[in-house]
């Protein structure tokens, strides 16, 4: 209820705000106890001595935590992005333009697209070339003839024998695997060596696949800066002007993905980059693993409507899914 509250109004919840709503058979003194002990935990802070409740980013989590993350989007709010949708020609920039503003119009906050990138090709194989006594070089070569190259510096010498058995011990890994079905880490390797060149060999194919970021739409960075926290702190504006100035700053949400296509929320002190850590997103990929791939998402001070968010969100995302596979394949 105090998140609820704070969403809509912005302000610091009092105890007698949430007696008078009528929800809680409960007094005012019984609800401030309550909010002591909510405070004492770390999921509420007060402004000041006096003031209500605000949650804080760990009143958030358990806030989306008790969510339930099955539920559908309203189905009005499904015919009208449907009905978005179902007007558009047949142009992939049209679509991505279509996702961004659905969102933002939805959340007034800022919402964010890239344009489907197709997947790159599976790994046709891996070599380990000895330059000097203490160095290596890991290539990898995927299908289509594309090279990545990455350098070991070694803490010990190693025989010309076990850079062989390495070798070996990694094409059976990775040859036939996209990049992005690559696991960071494998225990059946034997440490040392064996699990470096292992560990270079995946990040040549991940940071260059990275660094090819795709390009990307934003809609709805006058409502963002239209929100309450922008008036009270205009510093907040540095973090928005992260998100839409560098052109990594989308690739890095990658980092937080907890799997393929999964809703990932990432709120306040969560945010790696410091400039984000008053605020929250909400993304997910869309497409294909063997077609293309992008993401959506929105990005709102940590006082998100995060039960309208995710679900729409996702609903949007399946509708980008949809298209991409008839443009690039199932």
């Amino acid at each position: 209820m105090i998140v609820s509250e704070h969403v809509h109004t912005a302000a610091p919840v009092a105890s007698s705000t949430l007696a008078k709503s009528g929800t809680l058979n409960a007094s005012s003194a019984t609800i401030r106890n309550e909010m002591v002990a909510l405070e004492e935990d770390g999921y509420i802070t007060r402004p000041h001595i006096s003031s209500g409740g605000v949650p804080s980013d760990s009143g958030y989590r358990q806030f989306v935590a008790s969510l339930d993350h099955s539920q559908k989007l309203g189905q009005s709010a499904q015919r009208l992005i449907d009905q978005e949708f179902s007007i558009l020609q047949n142009y992939v920039d049209e679509w991505i333009e279509s996702a961004s503003a659905i969102l933002s119009g939805m959340l007034s906050t800022l919402a964010f697209t890239t344009l489907p990138r197709s997947a790159p090709a599976p790994i046709k194989t891996v070599e380990l070339l000895k330059l000097q006594e203490m160095l290596v070089m890991v290539v990898v070569v995927l299908q289509e003839a594309t090279v990545y190259k990455n350098l070991i510096s070694l803490d010990a010498s190693v025989t010309d024998s076990e850079i062989e058995y390495a070798r070996n011990r990694i094409v059976e890994k990775v040859v036939g695997l996209r990049p992005n079905q690559l696991k960071t880490r494998t225990n059946d390797l034997n440490p040392g060596f064996e699990q470096q060149a292992y560990s270079s060999t995946v990040s040549a194919v991940l940071e260059r696949s990275k660094a090819s970021t795709n390009e990307r739409k934003f809609t709805g960075i006058s409502e963002l800066f239209k929100q309450p926290e922008f008036m009270a702190d205009p510093s907040m504006s540095a973090g928005a002007t992260w998100i839409l100035d560098d052109p990594s700053s989308l690739s890095a949400l990658n980092e937080y993905a907890s799997d393929k296509h999964s809703m990932n929320v990432v709120i306040g002190s969560e945010n790696e980059h410091e400039a984000l850590q008053r605020y929250s997103i909400v993304f997910t990929q869309y497409g294909g693993e063997d077609s293309a791939d992008g993401l959506i998402g929105v990005l709102a001070p940590t006082r998100m409507q995060y039960e309208t968010a995710i679900p729409a969100v996702h609903y949007v995302a399946t509708h980008l899914g949809n298209m991409t596979s008839m443009v690039y394949g199932s």
